[in-house]
Formats: C-alpha cells, structure tokens, sequence
C-alpha cells in the first residue's frame, strides 16, 4: 500500500506516534464513538494503545489505516484504511472521523480510495466491513462504495451488519468502467 494516497479533498498517510493528540482528542468524544466498542469515548492511553496496534499492522502485512488530512488545511479529519478483521484473515475497510467533519462526503472518499488501492495495488480479491445496526450513516457510506450486506455477524465482541466487495464487484460499480452505448 503506497504510504500516502492523495484525493480531490483529503491526504491520506500512515499513523504516527505524533498523532496521539488529534487522535485521543477525536477518540474522546461520546458521539464519535457512540457505535465503536463499548460506545464509551476512550482515553490517552487506549489511544495511544490503538496507535501502536496500527503502526504494527503496518509492520507486519504493508497496509493499514491512515491518518486522513483535510488537502487544503492539513487538519486531521480522522483515519481511514484496511486491515485486518477481528482476528481473522479478512481484510475490512474501516474509518473513523471527528464530528467537524461529518455529513461531507470525506468518509465516502477515503473509504473508495482505500478500496481502490485494496484491489489494485494490493490485490485483494475481497473487502468486508462491519457497521453497527445503529449507525445508518456509516451504513449508506458502505452501500455507497458497492459493498452488499451479507448477514449480521459478532466481531470486536459486538453485534454488526457485515458487508462484503469483491474486486470484480468493485470493478462493475467503477464509472470508469462504464462505457458509452454505440450509436449507430
């Protein structure tokens, strides 16, 4: 996975220890982790924790999530990317952004970045992501992208709606791909 994807809006680039303080600052608030784990907001040192398991993922498989940077200020809007699901061999698409940032679009954009570099510079063959029943936004952001509910599933020890993509799904849902009809 390249260490930074840029789109039209956002910087994407691997997690850093220096980002501890964006990150347990988003991760502090009760609405912004209303459907992640418990629902309760996390403290410095679960954050710093969760850092560490990040900069480890990418240590040890070459991909993972991403800090994600407004393109035009350089605010960490929250992060982004792939890794690997709950303990198993799945690969999830996952993303978490501060609530300033919401209700833009910027959850769809990254998450389609991450799975275009999922499928073509990766080359994984299927992306899954879990959304909590309540969380009917993250849900159309992941029905946006293509990925097609499955079932509900337990994972993270809670209950989720699981999603799943494969890189020929993703490759009919790509407008790029569309070609006009022939006139004639």
């Amino acid at each position: 996975m390249p260490l930074t994807i840029e789109t039209d809006r956002l910087i994407m680039r691997q997690i850093v220890h220096d980002d501890l303080e964006a990150l347990a600052s988003m991760n502090a608030d009760a609405d912004v982790m209303r459907y992640i784990g418990d629902g309760s907001p996390q403290s410095l040192e679960q954050t710093q924790a969760r850092i560490n398991a990040i900069i480890n993922h990418w240590y040890e498989h070459g991909f993972g999530l991403c800090a994600v940077l407004d393109r035009t200020t350089s605010d960490f809007a929250g992060f982004c990317g792939l890794m690997h699901l709950d303990d198993t061999s799945e690969i999830e698409v996952g993303y978490r952004f501060a609530k300033r940032f919401w209700g833009m679009g910027l959850a769809t954009e990254a998450a389609k970045a991450s799975l275009e570099c999922g499928f073509e510079a990766l080359g994984i063959d299927r992306i899954v992501a879990v959304v909590h029943p309540g969380n009917l936004a993250s849900q159309r952001v992941v029905e946006k992208l293509g990925l097609v509910y499955i079932r509900d599933a337990r994972f993270y020890n809670s209950d989720l709606r699981y999603y799943a993509i494969t890189r020929a799904q993703y490759k009919l849902n790509d407008p790029a791909n569309v070609t006009a009809p022939a006139e004639g």
